[in-house]
């Protein structure tokens, strides 16, 4: 059975509310450099997927040992480059839907 319409909205959803989450926690304790890196423990979160995606993406940067820390920078760059896409495929979506309305397909 194919998904409910919209659901993969709603999934994209909860994971930038959990992603906002995991940033506020570091930012809250203050964990946003090699020198004030912290243990997940420390900022009240677990090992789970969206943090070891995060890893992965070098958002949150290990400095040894289980200590980590936000990479502001490369985090805030992250989220220019997601608005853009974002943007872009917004304004497809509207070129598309434009274009089949005045085909008379809508």
């Amino acid at each position: 059975m194919a998904p409910a319409s919209g659901s993969g909205a709603v999934a994209a959803g909860i994971i930038a509310r959990k992603r906002r989450k995991i940033i506020q926690a570091f930012r809250e304790h203050g964990a946003t450099s090699p020198e004030t890196a912290r243990t997940l423990a420390d900022v009240g979160l677990s090992e789970g997927l969206l943090v070891h995606v995060m890893k992965l993406k070098h958002l949150i940067v290990s400095v040894g040992g289980d200590r980590f820390y936000l990479d502001t920078a490369r985090e805030q760059a992250v989220d220019r480059t997601r608005r853009v896409v974002v943007a872009v495929v917004a304004v497809v979506v509207v070129i598309i839907v434009v274009l089949l309305w005045r085909m008379g397909l809508m």
